[in-house]
């Protein structure tokens, strides 16, 4: 056995870290990551999940809805590897928010230096990294360019700690990561993975590029303001009604951006719409020229995607899986929120709905983020 996906119910801290540690325990255990209902106290999760399998690595994440289990209200999951031929490097940043880009960067160094070796010499063919970041004081951007450069020639995804969201886009509760025991604000974890085993890294979106393209003439961090000269969300709407949509009738889910880098486009959802000022999913500057994205076959694109990978490695053994929270407001307002956690349930997946997510050294939004374990010997 490589692996293990257990779940565990209940808004009570301490019997969720009971019940996952009794599923969990074996003497092969060599890494847990945990993914908790936001409402949990992620403190009490952590520290009890910790000392109930002692010395073995543990990492995990507060969210707003998990991928794999049950996915009832109040469902935690987790995912326990085993194996004497995985070895694993943890990397802690802390306080992000005074200097991500170099604390995200000795983040990566020490999870390389914990296996006993230096990034630059970390191996794409036997090491990938996956990381996890608790990301409300906005510094998510500059995390993901951060580690990834550390070591740019090994693959990396992850996801940002989720809450619940209001209408308004404030978020409810106190989001938070945790390793060693210890529940972390404003702080995000590198784990390097080393191992025979094939494994891949996915990232998928269902977003299809159209023809129109627009400049951010004004910006401010996440909102956008201005485009072409004109006030943000009248500029919006005759975008769209050009591809035959309307703000009134088709949610801005259905219509977004991206931007376009080496031919590949990195999606910036619209998450709110407030008067002449777009909200994104993530940062934009003054300059910027995107593409309006529209939504293709959500489902269609998960199972093909999914379906690739796990040809190419002759079968998953594990899928670790980070999943926009716009995907699932997409799915749920269009019907097909069942389909989706069924492509999910086809393969032994552990992930959740996440703030956003890490593919190498951008941060994307409305995409899944993953990495999969397979089920053969590598050689």
């Amino acid at each position: 056995m490589i692996a293990r996906n257990v779940t565990a119910g209940g808004l009570e801290a301490g019997l969720v870290a009971k019940q996952l540690g009794e599923k969990l325990v074996a003497s092969d255990l060599a890494l847990v990551v945990v993914f908790a209902d936001w409402r949990l106290d992620a403190g009490v999760v952590a520290r009890d999940l910790q000392r109930i399998l002692g010395a073995v690595p543990i990492v995990g994440c507060t969210a707003n809805g998990v991928l794999g289990g049950v996915l009832g209200d109040g469902e935690t999951v987790a995912l326990g590897l085993y194996g004497t031929d995985l070895r694993v490097g943890i990397g802690v940043a802390t306080e992000l928010s005074k200097h991500a880009l170099a604390r995200s960067r000795d983040a990566l160094e020490r999870a390389a230096i914990a296996l006993g070796t230096r990034s630059e010499l970390l191996d794409p063919a036997r090491h990938v990294a996956f990381t996890l970041v608790e990301g409300s004081a906005s510094t998510e951007e500059s995390f993901c360019v951060g580690s990834a450069t550390a070591a740019p020639q090994i693959r990396m995804v992850g996801g940002f700690a989720s809450t619940e969201l209001s209408a308004d886009g404030s978020r409810r509760g106190a989001a938070a990561v945790w390793a060693n025991g210890e529940a972390l604000a404003d702080a995000g974890i590198v784990v390097v993975l080393e191992m025979a085993r094939p494994f891949e890294v996915i990232t998928s979106s269902h977003l299809v590029a159209t023809e129109h393209k627009t400049v951010v003439t004004a910006a401010s961090g996440r909102t956008i303001s201005e485009l072409d000269g004109i006030p943000a969300t009248r500029r919006f709407t005759e975008l769209i009604a050009k591809l035959g949509g309307t703000i009134g009738t088709n949610t801005p889910l259905a219509y977004t951006f991206a931007r376009i880098i080496d031919g590949v486009p990195y999606v910036r959802s619209i998450g709110r719409i407030e008067g002449d000022l777009l909200h994104l999913g993530a940062a934009i500057d003054t300059g910027h020229v995107l593409r309006v994205m529209k939504a293709g076959d959500l489902v269609a694109q998960t199972e093909r995607d999914l379906a690739a990978a796990a040809k190419r490695l002759g079968g998953i053994s594990a899928l670790l899986a980070f999943s926009c929270v716009y995907r699932d407001w997409e799915a749920k307002e269009l019907g097909i929120a069942a389909a989706l956690a069924a492509v999910y349930a086809a393969y032994p997946t552990t992930g959740f709905q996440s703030f956003g997510e890490q593919s190498g050294m951008l941060y994307v939004n409305h995409t899944l983020t993953a990495l999969a374990i397979g089920s053969g010997s590598g050689g």
